[in-house]
C-alpha cells in the first residue's frame, strides 16, 4: 500500500497543478477574441451575461465573472452570485492566508475598506471582492467599468487581502 500511496502523490499534484494551470489559461483567455462581447450595454463572458440584473447592471458581478471563468476551466460549479457563495462552493480547497504565497489558478478574496465588515464576513453589496490570480494579474470585474479586466488601481485602494483557494489535487 505504501507504493501505491507514493504513485499517487505525484499524480494528485500534478492534476491540481493541470487546474490550477486550466484556472490560468481561462483567465487570460477570457478577454480575447470572441471569450468577451461588449454589445448593445451586454458584456457576455464565454456567452453569459454578467452585466445583468441579476449583478445590478454589472456592479456586482464579481463573483459571476469568477464562477463562469472557473466554469470554463473545467470546476463543476454553478453560476455564483455573492462573493459568500463563492468561498462556500471552494471551502474544500486549500486555504491561503498570505497574498505572497499567492499563484496562478488561486482565486482570491478580498474584503473593501470602504464597506468591509469588521469580522471580515462577505455580506454583499460590495463588502468583499473576488477575482482569480494569473500570470497576467488579478482577473476580475471591475465595479467602475462593469466589465471583467485585469489588475486596476482600485483593488490596491479599496481593498485588502482576505483569503485565497487553490485547487485541491484531482481525484
Amino acid at each position: 500500500p505504501l507504493l501505491i500511496i507514493l504513485c499517487l502523490l505525484p499524480i494528485g499534484k500534478a492534476a491540481a497543478e493541470d487546474l490550477a494551470s486550466s484556472i490560468n489559461s481561462a483567465a487570460i483567455e477570457a478577454l480575447k477574441n470572441t471569450n468577451l462581447i461588449i454589445k448593445d450595454n451586454k458584456v457576455l463572458l464565454y456567452g453569459v451575461q454578467t452585466n445583468g440584473a441579476d449583478t445590478k447592471k454589472g456592479k456586482y458581478a464579481c463573483a459571476k465573472v469568477v464562477s463562469v471563468t472557473l466554469s470554463k476551466a473545467g470546476v463543476d460549479i454553478p453560476i455564483t452570485l455573492g462573493v459568500a457563495g463563492i468561498e462556500t462552493k471552494l471551502k474544500h480547497w486549500q486555504h491561503i492566508t498570505k497574498e505572497e504565497n499567492l499563484q496562478p489558478g488561486d482565486i482570491i478574496i478580498w474584503t473593501s475598506i470602504f464597506k468591509g465588515n469588521k469580522n471580515g464576513a462577505c455580506t454583499g453589496n460590495g463588502t468583499c471582492h473576488v477575482g482569480i490570480v494569473s500570470a497576467k494579474g488579478y482577473f476580475h470585474n471591475n465595479p467602475l467599468s462593469h466589465s471583467p479586466t485585469f489588475n486596476g488601481i482600485g483593488l490596491k485602494l479599496g481593498y485588502s487581502f482576505k483569503a485565497a483557494y487553490r485547487p485541491p489535487a484531482v481525484k
